[in-house]
C-alpha cells in the first residue's frame, strides 16, 4: 500500500512527553555522567527515539524513512560545511589569516581590540550574510589575536559569536532571514523593519558591555610577550604581505553582488590558492592540499601551531556526523508528530497577546533543544503559532522577529546543536564556555520577552489577515 495512503498511528501528548523525558535523561547522562563523544550521545538518541515509535506502532521502514529524510536535508549544510573547511585550510596555507592576525597584533591594543573586533564581525557578517563564514574567516583569526594580547579567549569567542549572528539575524542576505517570514507569512523587509526593535537595544547594550570588559586589558599593563612571539613566528613561516587582504575583500564584494554563499566561498579558496602560491614559501603541492587535507605546519611555537594548523574538508567530517545524525532525529520527532502534539498542548496556556511572544521563544527553546537544529527551531514554531498570532490579532512580523530573537539565538547556545557544534569546532572553544559571553545571544530573547510583557512593538495585524479569524 502507498505509504501517504497508510493511516499513521495516533501520537498522544502522554507518548510524546514520555519520548521526550527519555530524550532529556539520555542526552543529560551522556554529557554530565558519562561524557560520552556528542556523536555517541545522539546515535543513542536517535536509536531510542526509533524504537519507542515502532512500540508505537510504527512501522520500522516509515521510521527509518524520517531519519533517512532528515539526513537527506542536512545536504545543504553538508555542502557549506566542507565549502568552510576549503576556506578555512587555504586561508591558513596561503596565509590569509596568519596576516590578519599579524597586522591586527601589530596594530590593535587590547583595550581597543573587543570594540574593533566586534564591530567588524558585526559588518563583515552583515554583508556575507552568513554566520558559518564570518566564524571560520574573522572569528578564527580573532582568537588567534587575541591569544597573542593574553585575552580571555572564552570573552573573544563570544564576542565573535555576537558579531557573526548579527548577520544572520539581521542581512537580507541570511539564510534564516529569510527563512522566518517566509513560515511567518510576511515579507523580509517587514521582518527586518521589526527586528530593528528588539536588535538595536541587545546590539548597543552588547557594544558597551563589549568596551567595558575589553577597557580591563590596559596596553601598558597587558603582557604582549606572547603577541611578539607570535608575530616574529608569522614573519618566520609566512609572507604576511598586505596583498593577501584581497581575499576577504573579494568575499565582501561578492556578497554585495549578491553572490550565493556557496560559489562565493569557492571563489575565496581558489583566490587564495592563487595569491599563495605567488606569496608564500610553500609549494603549490601542499597548498592546493590544504582545500582537503587542512594545512600542517610547525611554526617553532606551539600557540601558533594551534592556530594555523586546521581546515579542509576532511576537517568538517565530524561536524557533518553531528549534523546528520541531529537533523535524523529531528525529523523522526516531527513527521511522528511528537512535537506538533508537544507543542499544539502548550497553546492552550495561551490567553494574552503577550502570550503569544512568549510561547514562541519556549517553543524555539525547546525545539532546537530537541531537535538540535536551528532550522526546525524556526520552522516548527512558526507553522504552530502563525493561526494564534491571527487570532490574537498581531502582526506576523512580531512572530518573524520573535522566531530570530529565539531559534536563531538558541542554536548557537546549545552544546548539541548543529550550530553551536560547528561554532565551538570552528573557534576551539566550548559552547558553554562561550555562552555567558555571547551578549546579543542572550539579550535578544530577553528584550523581545520584556517588550510583550509591556506591550511595546506588539504590532497588531493587518485588516485583511485578521478577516481570516
Amino acid at each position: 500500500m502507498d505509504e501517504k495512503k497508510t493511516k499513521l498511528p495516533e501520537m498522544t501528548f502522554g507518548k510524546s512527553v514520555l519520548v521526550v523525558i527519555v530524550l532529556i535523561a539520555i542526552i543529560f547522562s551522556g554529557y554530565v555522567v558519562f561524557n560520552f563523544d556528542t556523536k555517541v550521545i545522539f546515535t543513542l538518541t536517535s536509536v531510542a527515539v526509533g524504537i519507542m515509535l515502532v512500540t508505537y506502532g510504527f512501522k520500522v521502514d516509515t521510521v527509518v524513512k524520517w531519519f533517512a529524510d532528515g539526513g537527506r536535508g542536512a545536504v545543504d549544510v553538508i555542502i557549506i560545511l566542507m565549502c568552510v573547511g576549503t576556506v578555512i585550510g587555504t586561508w591558513m596555507a596561503s596565509g590569509v589569516v596568519p596576516a590578519i592576525m599579524y597586522y591586527g597584533l601589530k596594530l590593535l591594543t587590547p583595550t581597543s581590540f573587543m570594540l574593533v573586533g566586534f564591530s567588524l564581525c558585526c559588518i563583515v557578517s552583515f554583508f556575507i550574510g552568513s554566520s558559518y563564514s564570518t566564524l571560520a574567516t574573522l572569528g578564527v583569526a580573532f582568537i588567534g589575536i587575541g591569544t597573542g594580547m593574553g585575552m580571555n579567549i572564552d570573552l573573544v569567542a563570544g564576542m565573535v559569536v555576537s558579531g557573526a549572528l548579527f548577520g544572520d539575524k539581521m542581512s537580507p542576505f541570511s539564510d534564516t532571514t529569510n527563512l522566518a517570514p517566509a513560515v511567518s507569512g510576511t515579507t523580509v523587509w517587514e521582518h527586518i523593519g521589526s527586528m530593528i526593535y528588539t536588535v538595536t537595544p541587545a546590539l548597543i547594550i552588547s557594544f558597551v558591555l563589549y568596551g567595558f570588559l575589553g577597557s580591563k586589558y590596559s596596553t601598558s599593563g597587558a603582557d604582549l610577550s606572547l603577541a611578539k612571539e607570535m608575530m616574529t613566528a608569522v614573519e618566520a613561516n609566512f609572507n604576511p604581505t598586505p596583498i593577501l587582504f584581497i581575499v576577504p575583500v573579494m568575499v565582501l564584494v561578492l556578497a554585495l553582488l549578491k553572490i550565493p554563499s556557496v560559489p562565493a566561498l569557492l571563489a575565496s579558496s581558489a583566490l587564495a590558492i592563487i595569491i599563495g602560491i605567488i606569496t608564500q614559501p610553500f609549494s603549490a603541492v601542499t597548498i592546493i592540499n590544504s582545500l582537503g587535507d587542512g594545512f600542517s605546519i610547525d611554526t617553532g611555537l606551539a600557540e601558533l601551531n594551534r592556530l594555523v594548523n586546521r581546515g579542509g574538508i576532511g576537517s568538517m567530517m565530524e561536524v557533518v556526523a553531528w549534523t546528520i545524525l541531529t537533523l535524523g532525529m529531528g525529523q523522526m520527532l516531527k513527521d511522528s508528530g511528537v512535537l506538533n502534539v508537544f507543542l499544539s498542548k502548550m497553546i492552550g496556556f495561551i490567553k494574552k497577546r503577550r502570550d503569544c511572544v512568549l510561547a514562541t521563544l519556549i517553543f524555539s527553546l525547546c525545539t532546537a533543544m530537541l531537535t538540535a537544529s536551528q532550522y526546525l527551531a524556526i520552522m516548527l514554531p512558526g507553522m504552530l503559532m502563525k493561526d494564534t498570532f491571527t487570532k490574537f490579532k498581531l502582526d506576523k512580523k512580531v512572530l518573524s522577529r520573535t522566531l530570530e530573537d529565539g531559534g536563531t539565538m538558541f542554536s548557537f547556545l546549545i552544546p548539541w546543536d548543529t550550530a553551536g557544534i560547528y561554532t565551538a569546532s570552528v573557534l576551539g572553544v566550548a559552547t558553554l564556555s562561550y555562552a555567558p559571553y555571547a551578549f546579543l545571544l542572550i539579550l535578544s530573547p530577553i528584550i523581545a520577552a520584556i517588550y510583550a510583557c509591556v506591550g511595546f512593538a506588539q504590532f497588531p495585524a493587518k485588516e485583511e489577515e485578521t478577516i481570516e479569524e
